[in-house]
């Protein structure tokens, strides 16, 4: 085929480098990303998609590290036990986990000073249930959601105490 009969057949280089340059966007641009996803492995860290989710819920727990149950989560007050409510801690995208000596200290939410493990946070963002969520959730051990836990979303810290 010439030259000629190939312009006839797709067109005009322009218009090819378009349409190739269409189709890669359709690719890659349609696919989403999870709302939930792992930042960090060791120790599991999990943030979520920030432009996905509202404020409308409250956000309010003592932060904890399970290291055997391998998450994050926050309890409604410093003295819950097994069997207490439990939610997995789900923070905005850039958090880090914070380290001090090698070992977990908390985390490093982005515009803030870290927060340490048995901080109390004040939040805003929204939960999803793990058994009704139409969300794309992790799997994460029963430990880290005990007593009707849900997958807490922070959105914005209002407070954090200590």
């Amino acid at each position: 085929m010439t030259e000629r009969e190939s312009h006839r057949c797709w067109g005009s280089r322009p218009a090819r480098v378009v349409l190739a340059v269409l189709s890669a966007a359709v690719s890659f641009g349609c696919t989403p990303s999870p709302p939930v996803s792992v930042a960090e492995s060791d120790p599991t860290l999990l943030v979520h998609d920030v432009r996905r989710g509202g404020d409308d819920a409250q956000i309010d727990g003592y932060l904890r590290h399970l290291a055997d149950a391998d998450c994050f989560v926050l309890e409604p007050d410093a003295t819950t036990g097994p069997d207490g409510m439990r939610n997995v801690a789900v923070w905005p995208p850039g958090t880090k986990v914070w380290r001090d000596g090698g070992q977990v200290a908390g985390v490093d939410v982005p515009g803030r000073e870290p927060i340490a493990i048995g901080s109390r946070l004040v939040g805003s963002g929204g939960y999803a249930n793990p058994s009704t969520s139409d969300l794309d959730l992790p799997d994460v051990s029963p430990d880290c959601l005990t007593g009707g836990g849900e997958f807490a979303m922070l959105h914005t810290i209002i407070s954090v105490t200590p």
